[in-house]
């Protein structure tokens, strides 16, 4: 394993990003929050990346904020701040804002942050053996993201027992109630995974823009409101929109130029 607290390797026009803190469980650190931002945003610049995934190294997804880092700190003088309280940028309202879809590659445990994180991509992909907790109301914490986003991905008295109970959520009680994609082998969770964004990327990379910008900025949105919006790339305008046509028509995969 490198040193690196993130790896970044370009799997096709899929950009895997894995968090390689195998020794703390994959915990999200200062330096590791920072790494993602940055990642993302990359990924976001970069015309050759049409997807992004996020996995764990070792046996776990990730388990959340590193706590250790927040005794440090309050060893220190210094006060651990709040989401809305840092002079850092958010990771989940990075992962939000990345125009690129984002798939949760979960090999391992999803604990706290780690589940927000997994709660923050499009699609999710889950090893048989690995599980989902939000402990936050246990720890005196309060899983401020999940509690945004997850009545919105679960029924909502479904989503209340988990945040309030903080107890372990089994892979096929997150499956029922339609939170996981696909659930695979542990040893087979990132190939499940690299199929299912072969299918992604093979779509034209400005409809995957739009259709995850409109997705995202319309939540909660009244429907007679939201389709009034013109959101992300102007795909009926694109040389791909041509390309897809003329593709169909003559019966062969279409060559994207993202444009």
């Amino acid at each position: 394993m490198s040193d690196d607290v993130l790896l970044v390797e370009e799997r096709g026009r899929t950009r895997l990003l894995t968090l390689n803190r195998p020794q703390v469980r994959n915990a999200l650190n200062l330096a590791l929050n920072d790494a993602l931002v940055e990642a993302l945003v990359d990924a976001d610049h970069d015309p050759s990346v049409y997807a992004v995934a996020i996995t764990g190294a070792g046996a776990a997804f990730c388990s959340g904020a590193d706590l250790a880092d927040a005794r440090a700190l309050a060893d220190a003088g210094r006060p651990w701040y709040g989401p809305l309280h840092s002079t850092r940028r958010s990771l989940f309202e990075a992962m939000i804002d990345t125009r690129k879809p984002t798939v949760a590659v979960v090999n391992g445990p999803a604990v706290a942050g780690g589940f927000e994180l997994a709660l923050s991509c499009d699609l999710r992909v889950v090893a048989e053996s690995a599980f989902f907790a939000v402990p936050e109301a246990k720890r005196g914490r309060g899983a401020h993201f999940a509690s945004v986003a997850l009545p919105g991905l679960v029924p909502q008295g479904i989503a209340m027992e988990w945040l309030y109970t903080g107890r372990r959520i089994p892979v096929a009680e997150a499956e029922r109630f339609g939170l996981v994609n696909r659930v695979a082998p542990d040893d087979a969770v990132l190939d499940v995974a690299l199929e299912l964004l072969d299918d992604v990327v093979s779509s034209a990379p400005l409809s995957l823009q739009r259709l995850k910008l409109t997705y995202r900025r319309t939540q909660g949105m009244p429907p007679h409101e939201a389709i009034r919006l013109d959101i992300g790339p102007d795909v009926y305008a694109s040389e791909d929109q041509k390309e897809g046509a003329r593709a169909f028509l003559e019966k062969r995969e279409p060559r994207w130029q993202g444009r």
